[in-house]
């Protein structure tokens, strides 16, 4: 149980380290700024994109996961994922004494889209790792806080770059491509083995899930709160004339970190029991394998409707510098406590869905669908707001949203498709992302921005990205559609006598026990009506 649950903290460490993609926003300055590398709002956009393909098309991470491991899948990612970020780095120091070209010899756009791909990349592969050790090892529980992990992750970023950087962009930067190797390289050793996913070791303990939710929660207020703070008052802006309270939060944030190993050691109890009266006997339901998935049409309208609410929110990621500005009046100082509340919204969004999904009576699909209808409300909202104080209660609102449909993916992946192959499903599925991202970012957001733009690339006033918004909105009523389309009754399998039964609950049936108790409690296929689409 230890075992399990120093793997677990170790997930969530990988997790944190690579959602650090999502703090794009952070330093998309750099790329436009005018005695550097001067990029237009077009070529950003495209460097956005490319880190956001190369995030999400991590087509070759699922098989090297259900091949390999998770230990040689997330390796491979931290070392692609510090390449990137190193590149982007050196490119910008470089250019740093250039002239004002738009693209000079020292950073090609095509070469800088390349860079983001690999850190994006690098990303997607430690993601993919990491959740699919936990489906396959872990119960519900860890998924959801597993994807908190990734989601907060921007917040932290933006914490330590008050703390330590500001106002240097270039050196968080540096940071960014040091930490996978420092930190992440050495943390995969501790991550759990395929032989975990047997079920005899897999970790049974409840109340260090529930602590852990807790500890979660509490870091997600401290982050919160420095948002706050930083965004209505003076008392830590300018960040580089407050360092010591700032480095007090962050010393908080580490602090709260460092309590995850120790919870199991303060648990007293009989822990499983506890999981045995808090969780539902096993379902046994049809276990698709990748290609059989891939010839779902619930595959399809899963990945559109996911597509469509991820999409709209990584266009607000991507554009969260000239977003700024945009509704702020020029002003560029609000940018590190946007990234901070989408990130640390996002995060609560992921920890509140986990939980909602696992215990809810509600369909997950209805859950989806929800989701969807309430995202598109927030964006026209937004849309038709101006000012600081729309930005300040946009970003918390859209976040949330945001995070909430990540945490039903992998739910739904399971619960749809089921657990064999998990890594390479879960993998393709992550595509919806850029699917939805692609056509706002490269087409409808440089369409409206440009035409408000200055002489110099610049656009100021709501109207600078009214239009794009409304896309956004318009986009996630049409997921919301295809969410209810789904199909997502209950497919019965026979199980023959001889093979173990596939359970798609948070408590796996041990390998091998045909005749457990837990199995023979399993429900008799109930009658299906022609609401049921059979």
């Amino acid at each position: 149980e230890m075992l399990g649950w120093v793997s677990f903290c170790a997930c969530a460490m990988c997790e944190l380290i690579a959602g650090q993609v999502y703090g794009f926003g952070l330093f998309s300055d750099v790329l436009r700024r005018e005695h550097g590398l001067n990029l237009s709002q077009a070529n950003v956009e495209s460097v956005a994109l490319s880190e956001n393909l190369g995030q999400y098309a991590r087509f070759l991470a699922g098989p090297v996961f259900d091949h390999y491991g998770a230990k040689a899948t997330m390796r491979i990612g931290f070392l692609l994922n510090a390449a990137g970020y190193l590149a982007i780095y050196a490119a910008a120091s470089l250019a740093g004494d250039g002239d004002t070209e738009a693209e000079g010899w020292r950073a090609p756009t095509t070469l800088l889209c390349i860079f983001a791909a690999m850190y994006g990349q690098g990303a997607g592969w430690v993601e993919t790792a990491a959740i699919s050790t936990a489906v396959k090892n872990f119960p519900e529980e860890a998924i959801g806080l597993l994807k908190t992990f990734f989601g907060i992750a921007s917040a932290v970023g933006a914490t330590a770059f008050a703390a330590a950087f500001a106002p240097s962009r270039v050196a968080l930067l540096l940071a960014f491509g040091l930490l996978p190797l420092v930190v992440g390289l050495p943390i995969t050793c501790l991550v759990a083995g395929p032989e975990m996913a047997k079920g005899k070791d897999k970790p049974s303990l409840h109340e260090p899930w529930k602590a852990a939710y807790g500890v979660t929660f509490m870091l997600a207020l401290v982050l919160t709160g420095h948002g706050f703070v930083a965004g209505t008052t003076s008392l830590l802006r300018p960040y580089e004339e407050h360092r010591v309270p700032n480095m007090v939060v962050f010393g908080i944030v580490l602090g709260l970190l460092a309590v995850l190993p120790t919870l199991p050691r303060h648990v007293v109890g009989d822990a499983g029991s506890s999981v045995k009266q808090s969780r539902s006997p096993p379902i046994v339901v049809a276990d698709c394998g990748f290609k059989e998935t891939l010839r779902s049409r619930n595959f399809w309208c899963l990945l559109v409707s996911l597509a469509a609410g991820e999409g709209a929110g990584l266009m607000v990621l991507n554009n969260m510098g000239q977003l700024v500005k945009a509704l702020d009046g020029g002003n560029s100082d609000l940018q590190p406590v946007c990234v901070s509340a989408f990130s640390v919204s996002n995060a609560l969004g992921r920890l509140c869905m986990g939980q909602l999904a696992v215990s809810a009576k509600l369909r997950r699909r209805q859950l989806l669908a929800g989701v969807l209808f309430l995202t598109s409300i927030a964006y026209s909202v937004f849309a038709s707001a101006d000012g600081r104080i729309a930005l300040l209660v946009a970003m918390p609102v859209l976040g949330f949203f945001y995070g909430c449909l990540w945490s039903l993916q992998p739910l739904m992946t399971v619960e749809l498709f089921g657990k064999k192959e998990y890594g390479s499903k879960y993998a393709a599925l992550s595509l919806a992302a850029f699917v939805g991202a692609a056509p706002l970012c490269r087409i409808i957001v440089p369409l409206f921005y440009d035409a408000f733009a200055d002489s110099k690339g610049w656009c100021v006033g709501a109207h600078c990205f009214r239009g794009s918004l409304f896309a956004a909105g318009l986009q996630c009523v049409v997921g919301m559609f295809l969410a209810v389309c789904l199909d997502d009754t209950v497919r019965w399998q026979k199980v023959p006598q001889d093979e173990t039964p596939v359970a798609s609950s948070s408590e796996a049936i041990p390998q091998g026990n045909t005749t457990s108790p837990k199995a023979s409690q399993i429900p008799p296929l109930p009658a299906m009506s022609t609401e049921d689409g059979i």
